[in-house]
Protein backbone atom coordinates (compact mmCIF):
# COMPACT_ATOMS: atom_id res chain seq x y z
CA UNK A 1 0.00 0.00 0.00
CA UNK A 2 2.86 2.60 0.84
CA UNK A 3 4.70 1.70 -2.38
CA UNK A 4 1.51 3.00 -4.30
CA UNK A 5 1.45 6.73 -2.53
CA UNK A 6 2.19 10.13 -3.29
CA UNK A 7 4.96 11.37 -0.18
CA UNK A 8 5.89 14.60 -2.19
CA UNK A 9 9.41 13.00 -2.66
CA UNK A 10 11.16 10.22 -4.26
CA UNK A 11 11.27 7.12 -1.77
CA UNK A 12 14.75 5.33 -2.39
CA UNK A 13 13.23 1.92 -1.07
CA UNK A 14 11.13 0.40 1.76
CA UNK A 15 11.94 -1.17 5.02
CA UNK A 16 10.15 -4.22 6.63
CA UNK A 17 10.97 -5.27 10.11
CA UNK A 18 13.13 -2.12 10.61
CA UNK A 19 15.49 -1.65 13.54
CA UNK A 20 16.43 1.31 14.42
CA UNK A 21 20.13 1.22 15.65
CA UNK A 22 21.34 4.41 15.35
CA UNK A 23 22.93 6.54 13.54
CA UNK A 24 21.74 4.21 11.15
CA UNK A 25 18.35 1.75 10.30
CA UNK A 26 18.75 -2.04 9.78
CA UNK A 27 15.94 -4.07 8.22
CA UNK A 28 14.60 -5.89 5.30
CA UNK A 29 14.13 -4.14 2.06
CA UNK A 30 12.04 -3.78 -1.24
CA UNK A 31 11.46 -1.40 -4.06
CA UNK A 32 14.73 -0.09 -3.98
CA UNK A 33 14.90 2.40 -6.82
CA UNK A 34 18.82 2.30 -7.18
CA UNK A 35 19.26 -1.28 -7.86
CA UNK A 36 21.40 -2.45 -4.90
CA UNK A 37 19.43 -4.47 -2.99
CA UNK A 38 18.10 -7.12 -3.99
CA UNK A 39 13.81 -7.65 -3.05
CA UNK A 40 13.95 -8.89 0.64
CA UNK A 41 17.70 -8.42 1.21
CA UNK A 42 18.67 -7.87 5.06
CA UNK A 43 20.30 -4.25 5.08
CA UNK A 44 21.87 -1.18 6.79
CA UNK A 45 21.43 2.18 5.30
CA UNK A 46 24.02 4.86 6.03
CA UNK A 47 23.99 7.79 8.69
CA UNK A 48 20.77 8.60 9.26
CA UNK A 49 20.50 12.64 9.29
CA UNK A 50 16.92 13.47 9.35
CA UNK A 51 13.53 12.08 9.67
CA UNK A 52 10.14 13.32 8.09
CA UNK A 53 6.77 11.77 9.31
CA UNK A 54 3.89 11.78 6.08
CA UNK A 55 0.75 9.95 5.81
CA UNK A 56 1.69 8.03 9.38
CA UNK A 57 4.86 6.43 7.92
CA UNK A 58 8.49 7.50 8.60
CA UNK A 59 10.70 8.73 6.00
CA UNK A 60 14.44 8.73 6.95
CA UNK A 61 17.00 10.46 5.91
CA UNK A 62 20.77 9.34 5.08
CA UNK A 63 23.87 11.25 4.49
CA UNK A 64 24.12 9.36 0.94
CA UNK A 65 21.01 11.61 0.18
CA UNK A 66 18.44 8.02 0.29
CA UNK A 67 15.89 8.32 2.08
CA UNK A 68 13.92 4.81 3.37
CA UNK A 69 10.37 4.91 4.13
CA UNK A 70 9.46 2.47 7.01
CA UNK A 71 7.08 0.39 6.85
CA UNK A 72 7.07 -2.09 10.14
CA UNK A 73 8.94 -1.81 12.64
CA UNK A 74 10.66 -5.07 14.16
CA UNK A 75 8.86 -6.22 17.76
CA UNK A 76 10.47 -5.11 20.67
CA UNK A 77 12.49 -6.60 23.15
CA UNK A 78 13.79 -9.10 21.24
CA UNK A 79 17.49 -9.67 20.39
CA UNK A 80 16.99 -9.80 16.31
CA UNK A 81 19.77 -10.95 14.25
CA UNK A 82 19.27 -9.60 10.34
CA UNK A 83 18.91 -12.70 8.97
CA UNK A 84 16.34 -14.25 11.38
CA UNK A 85 13.57 -10.94 11.07
CA UNK A 86 10.56 -12.82 9.93
CA UNK A 87 7.63 -11.09 8.99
Amino acid sequence: MAMEMDFGMPITAYLFAAVDSPPILMGTVYGDTTGRFREGASIRTSRITGVNFVNGYSIFHTVAGSQYLVVSWAPGGNNLYMNRIYH
